[in-house]
């Protein structure tokens, strides 16, 4: 029922994997970002890389107002100097979020960064975060596949781009972390 697998690229400078999915993972720093949800709140913290929120997206008009209920896991791959990143959000039940208020979307999303420093590693004009951004969503409901579709194309780019922008101004003044 989904519009298929979709996803999206992006190369930024100025901020690691590592401050990336912080950004991305955070619910209170992803209020801040991403303009498409109306409220978010966190219902249970699986382990420490692990929660489970309950996300309110803001209504499209003419369509019903949506919901999803995700585990977001976040998870350090590799050992390196400048490890990459990923972060994997996959719909599940919740008791603390009936499904009865909101239209209900299941969601499968993976947030993969990676570092690439070119010279001196102190300094941020020097590092660069790839960003690889894959989703395969049904918005529950009746919504035709060439509408969600059509929405992919349209905003991943936005929405990557959002992140990017806020990512790049967000960490300018912070030390290095990697």
């Amino acid at each position: 029922r989904s519009g298929g697998l979709d996803h999206s690229y992006r190369s930024d400078r100025g901020s690691d994997s590592g401050e990336m999915v912080e950004i991305f993972h955070s619910q209170d720093l992803k209020l801040k970002w991403d303009q498409s949800i109306d409220s978010s709140d966190w219902l249970e913290d699986k382990n420490e890389h692990c929660a489970v929120y309950h996300q309110v997206q803001k209504r499209i008009w003419p369509a019903a107002q949506r919901d999803f209920v995700y585990e977001s896991h976040k998870e350090r791959l590799g050992d390196g100097e400048h490890p990459d990143w990923i972060v994997c959000n996959v719909s599940c039940d919740h008791p603390q979020a009936p499904s009865d208020k909101y239209c209900r979307a299941k969601v499968e999303i993976v947030f993969y960064c990676q570092t690439i420093v070119t010279g001196d590693p102190l300094f941020r004009e020097n590092i660069q975060c790839k960003i690889f951004y894959s989703s395969q969503i049904d918005p529950g409901g009746w919504v035709p596949v060439s509408a969600v579709k059509a929405a992919a194309t349209r905003e991943y780019p936005k929405f990557i781009k959002n992140i990017g922008t806020f990512a790049q101004e967000y960490v300018k003044d912070q030390k290095i972390k990697f």
